[in-house]
C-alpha cells in the first residue's frame, strides 16, 4: 500500500480517486486550551502566557495544555523553554507523523496517535501528538475539530472525584478517546456495509461496485493505523519510565485489549467487504439468468408461430389451408404450440412464470 503523507496533519478520503488527500490549509490559526487539576477536580483556565501557565503548574496537581492549529515559531520557543525540551522533542511535537509511535526521554514521554474522524460525508484521519512531563500533559492536533471537548466536559462534571487522578491517568483517558473514535467509525461502517448490500441485492451496477471498492480501501487504510497503536500500547504497558505509575499501566493494558478487539473487528469488516463482492457477482449472475429466461420465452413464443406462418404462406397447394376456417385454424395452432411449449418448460422447471 502507498505510504500516506501527513504533511498537514490531517487526511480525508476522496471517494473519486479512492485515496487519502490533505484537507487542511498550510497554515491554520492556533487555539490553546488550558486545564488544571486541584482538589475540586478539573478546571479550565484562560491561556495568556507561559508565565501564567508556570504558576498554574506550580500551584496545582498538574496542568493539561491542548493545542489546535499551526502556531508560529515564538510559541514553540516559549514551549521549548517552559518544558526544557530538546530540539528533537520540539520537532516531534511540531510536525505530524505517519503512524503511531513513542519515544521516552529523561524529562518526559512523547507519543503520537492517529485519530479517526467520520461523518456522513467525510472520512478522515489526523495525527495527534502528546508529551507527558512532571505535572504537565501537552497534546497537539492540527485541525479545529472538537477532539477532546467531550472528554474535558465529562471530567469537569465529575467534580472532586477527578481531584485524585494524576497526569498519567489523564493520558490514558485521552488514549481511550482516540480508540473510541475507531469504535464510532466501525459503527457507521457497519451501517454503510448493510446499505451497500441492500443496494446490491436490489440492483447491482457500476455504482455499487465503486461503493464496494471504496469500503475495502477505507477499511484497509484504517486497519493499517490501528496495528501500530496496538504495538505502541504494548510498549507503554511494559515501560519502566517513572511517569507511568502502576495504576496507569493497568489502564493501558485495558486500552491494549481494546486495540486488539478493534483489529479483530476491522478484520471482520474486511472479510465482509470481500463477501459483498461475492454477493455482487452472484446477483449479476441472477440478472443474466433472468435475461436468458426472458429471451427463451420470447423465442418460445415467436419461433413456432413463425414456422407455421412460413408454411402457411408458401406457394404450395395445401388443401387444409384453403378450407373455410383454415386461417383461423392456423392461428389457433400457433397459440396452442407456443402455449404448450411454455407449459412444458414450466413443468420441467426451466422457467418460472
Amino acid at each position: 500500500m502507498k505510504e500516506l503523507s501527513f504533511n498537514q496533519g490531517r487526511l480525508a478520503f476522496d471517494p473519486q480517486t479512492l485515496t487519502m488527500r490533505p484537507c487542511l490549509p498550510d497554515s491554520l490559526e492556533y487555539r490553546v486550551k488550558v486545564y488544571y487539576v486541584d482538589g475540586s477536580g478539573l478546571n479550565e483556565a484562560a491561556f495568556t502566557d507561559f508565565e501564567n501557565l508556570k504558576a498554574l503548574r506550580e500551584n496545582n496537581k498538574f496542568v493539561w495544555m491542548h493545542l489546535a492549529g499551526t502556531p508560529g515559531d515564538d510559541f514553540w520557543k516559549h514551549l521549548h523553554e517552559f518544558l526544557n525540551l530538546s530540539d528533537e522533542q520540539v520537532k516531534y511535537l511540531r510536525g505530524p507523523h505517519k503512524s503511531a509511535f513513542q519515544e521516552e526521554f529523561d524529562n518526559g514521554v512523547f507519543w503520537s496517535l492517529m485519530r479517526a474522524s467520520t461523518t456522513e460525508s467525510v472520512d478522515a484521519i489526523e495525527s495527534v501528538n502528546f508529551f507527558m512531563a512532571e505535572k504537565m500533559l501537552f497534546s497537539r492536533q492540527f485541525s479545529h475539530d472538537q477532539m477532546f471537548t467531550f472528554v474535558s466536559h465529562k471530567l469537569m462534571e465529575k467534580g472532586e472525584h477527578v481531584g485524585n487522578i494524576d497526569v498519567d491517568c489523564l493520558a490514558t483517558v485521552l488514549i481511550e478517546n482516540v480508540l473510541n473514535s475507531y469504535v464510532d467509525l466501525l459503527k457507521q461502517g457497519g451501517v454503510r456495509l448493510e446499505e451497500i448490500q441492500n443496494k446490491i441485492i436490489l440492483r447491482p451496477g457500476k455504482e455499487e461496485l465503486h461503493l464496494i471498492n471504496r469500503a475495502q480501501q477505507l477499511i484497509w487504510i484504517f486497519l493499517n493505523h490501528v496495528w501500530p497503536m496496538e504495538t505502541l500500547l504494548q510498549a507503554m504497558q511494559r515501560s519502566c519510565h517513572d511517569l507511568w505509575r502502576e495504576r496507569s499501566r493497568e489502564q493501558i493494558l485495558y486500552r491494549r485489549d481494546e486495540a486488539t478487539a478493534l483489529l479483530k473487528m476491522f478484520e471482520t469488516y474486511r472479510d465482509m467487504s470481500y463477501h459483498l463482492m461475492d454477493v455482487y457477482v452472484s446477483n449479476l449472475s441472477l440478472r443474466t439468468n433472468r435475461t436468458t429466461t426472458i429471451l427463451t420465452m420470447i423465442a418460445t413464443l415467436i419461433l413456432p408461430p413463425s414456422l407455421i406462418a412460413a408454411i402457411y404462406g408458401m406457394n404450395f397447394f395445401i388443401p387444409e389451408v384453403h378450407a373455410t376456417f383454415g386461417y383461423y385454424v392456423c392461428l389457433i395452432c400457433m397459440v396452442l404450440v407456443s402455449g404448450g411449449l411454455m407449459l412444458w418448460l414450466k413443468y420441467k422447471g426451466y422457467i418460472e412464470l
